[in-house]
């Protein structure tokens, strides 16, 4: 299977593996799947950190990103046609990394992972999230 991760996933897979769900956390131990981050995720992160609104656990962006590059996890180039595509998502979730995320999931028939059941509005749109 192919998974995207929500960004809060990726830092707590990393930083607070505790956080994640038993449904997740098998997910993310299974080999058999492609388990793929965005640069949107690194993005926000960065952004975040900038602002002081995450705390990396005494790491910075840059470190993080280093043990990003030693894991499992694979790195889903942004498509052109779905950055120009993305107004067409119905806006009823308004943080622009998660529409994004949510977009590319849909677009490249990826199921996400994610705790925000906010994610849920968008199940009629296409979406496959496993929370």
């Amino acid at each position: 299977m192919m998974y995207l991760v929500d960004t809060h996933i990726l830092l707590w897979s990393f930083i607070a593996p505790e956080k994640l769900s038993p449904e997740v956390s098998r997910l993310l131990c299974n080999k058999n799947n492609n388990v793929y981050y965005s640069p949107i995720n690194l993005w926000e992160i960065s952004i975040k950190y900038g602002l002081k609104k995450i705390d990396l656990k005494g790491i910075t962006p840059e470190d993080f990103l280093k043990e990003v590059n030693n894991s499992f996890y694979l790195c889903k180039k942004i498509e052109n046609d779905n950055l120009m595509s993305s107004y067409q998502l119905p806006k009823y979730h308004k943080d622009p990394f998660d529409r994004f995320l949510i977009w590319e999931a849909i677009r490249s028939d990826f199921t996400l992972l994610s705790a925000d059941k906010a994610m849920d509005l968008y199940k009629k749109e296409g979406l496959k999230v496993v929370y």
